[in-house]
């Protein structure tokens, strides 16, 4: 008999992953689990203030995820050995949670995929000053969760140096979860023939530095530069754009994972990137800079000679380390959250 999981979703954005994610993780967890989506209300899929998600929208949602929890426990739906994961540990739903199962004697399981938090100076939470307020909030939601998940050994070690070595037994690197080649396929994405484009495929916050990207266009003007942020309207455009394209580029100060130079790279682009943060872990050094210098000439020599059998042979086994971290990645955690830890 299958355990029961009950699964805390992000809003299923057009332009986000988490659109994708909606459908995925069900298809996924549902072979090993009695999945149940606990959701909120789709009110816009327009962002008017935030970056990841509208920060008002998504305490609605969060908000109403909690009303649906306290239902369950209201009505005795909850059972001891029943599980609940969340999509986005960053949730205030977490503490409600626990006191219920708690208070009611019923003994679950918990555990949450983590994005960021303010372990990361240059994460939105930390620039917005919310450090003071919400750090012991965080750790308290890292305790309270069995196990807590994320994308790579850098991330974890970020949550680690700010809420210590006692913590870093409950965390777990499993990669980031996705089908990536099911995803292009579902979108009706074909390979094109490449065109020299250079793509910045973040949002245009600072500390993805854009600026950075904007300065490339003065040195190459032969080549294309595209912010997809400013010319798409949800993730088919986007991919289009990316399956166009030679190279996509970032500058990004904070990266935990980098979804977007990963879908880059599915979609047959070279990933140009700075040294360092999660990059040193996912990318082949060839396909990282240490300076302006470097980009300038690294990007030259990619857009020139992107049919280089070299090139290709270095780009497609990156591609096949990265689709088997992620094409595991559901795998990994059902195997952890069937063993209740």
């Amino acid at each position: 008999m299958k355990k029961t999981l009950y699964i805390l979703t992000l809003e299923p954005i057009e332009k986000r992953y988490t659109k994708q994610w909606y459908r995925y993780f069900k298809e996924e967890f549902s072979k090993y689990f009695d999945v149940s989506y606990i959701n909120g209300t789709i009110i816009s899929d327009e962002i008017k203030t935030g970056r990841f998600l509208d920060i008002n929208q998504t305490n609605i949602w969060k908000s109403e995820q909690v009303i649906k929890i306290s239902e369950l426990f209201n009505q005795n739906t909850v059972r001891d050995g029943d599980c609940f994961f969340f999509m986005d540990g960053w949730h205030f739903g977490l503490t409600a949670l626990k006191y219920m199962s708690q208070l009611n004697n019923i003994k679950i399981n918990i555990y949450a995929y983590w994005h960021a938090g303010t372990w990361d100076r240059w994460d939105f939470i930390s620039q917005a000053n919310l450090v003071p307020y919400v750090r012991c909030t965080e750790a308290d939601w890292l305790n309270i969760c069995d196990r807590n998940f994320v994308a790579t050994e850098f991330h974890k070690k970020l949550i680690v140096n700010i809420f210590g070595k006692k913590l870093s037994k409950k965390i777990l690197v499993v990669g980031f979860p996705m089908d990536w080649i099911k995803e292009i396929k579902l979108l009706g994405i074909v390979p094109k023939y490449k065109e020299d484009i250079v793509v910045f495929p973040h949002r245009l916050d600072k500390e993805k530095c854009p600026e950075i990207f904007d300065s490339l266009q003065t040195y190459f003007p032969k080549y294309t530069f595209i912010k997809t942020m400013e010319v798409t309207k949800d993730k088919k455009e986007y991919y289009e754009i990316l399956n166009k394209a030679k190279v996509v580029f970032s500058s990004s100060k904070q990266e935990t994972f980098g979804i977007g130079t990963v879908e880059g790279l599915m979609l047959g682009c070279v990933p140009l990137v700075p040294r360092g943060l999660s990059y040193d872990e996912l990318y082949n050094p060839i396909f990282q800079y240490s300076n302006f210098a470097a980009i300038k000439q690294k990007l030259k020599y990619f857009i020139e000679n992107y049919d280089n059998i070299t090139i290709q042979k270095h780009l497609n086994r990156n591609k096949k380390v990265i689709i088997n971290k992620s094409n595991n990645s559901i795998k990994n955690m059902a195997k952890v959250i069937n063993h209740g830890h």
